[in-house]
């Protein structure tokens, strides 16, 4: 994390078509108080990506279940996607929820993701998103890292003190 508490992002080729995708930020808020928006992922796309995303639904499950299945539509594509595990350890104040998607959706081949939180000392916690992305053959991270990054920096500006 930088010193001016920006989200950072870094963007790594790990093969043909395929990215590692990291954003990281300080949220001012507990861990404890974050998680709930983590799992309630309908109200976490709309603070995270607001006026990109629409008709959410969930398909399986719902927030708090785990695994739950659900879709959107973004950019002209509908998006399904499955949480399919959580962690969580109060004992040493971590918060892990994981992602993937189900089907390919602009130029997005698949992608599997990881949401971590980490308490910090005092009132901050450590945000991390990561997705390891496969692309269509030619299609660029770009987009998707600019979406990662907005949603982060989204995401702390609502838990801002």
């Amino acid at each position: 994390m930088n010193a001016s508490g920006d989200v950072e992002l870094v963007s790594e080729t790990v093969g043909e078509d395929q990215y590692k995708i990291t954003a990281r930020a300080q949220f001012d808020s507990q861990a404890e108080s974050v998680w709930p928006l983590l799992m309630n992922w309908e109200r976490f796309i709309e603070i995270g990506l607001p006026g990109m995303t629409s008709d959410f639904r969930w398909l399986s499950g719902g927030p708090e279940v785990v695994p739950a299945t659900f879709q959107f539509d973004m950019a002209g594509a509908t998006l399904k996607e499955e949480i399919y595990e959580q962690q969580v350890d109060l004992d040493q104040g971590r918060y892990l929820l994981h992602y993937r998607t189900l089907e390919p959706a602009l130029g997005i081949v698949d992608y599997d993701a990881a949401l971590v939180l980490q308490q910090l000392p005092g009132t901050g916690t450590s945000f991390e998103a990561v997705r390891d992305v496969r692309f269509e053959p030619g299609a660029s991270p770009d987009m998707l890292a600019d979406v990662v990054k907005a949603e982060t920096q989204y995401l702390k500006d609502f838990f801002a003190a």
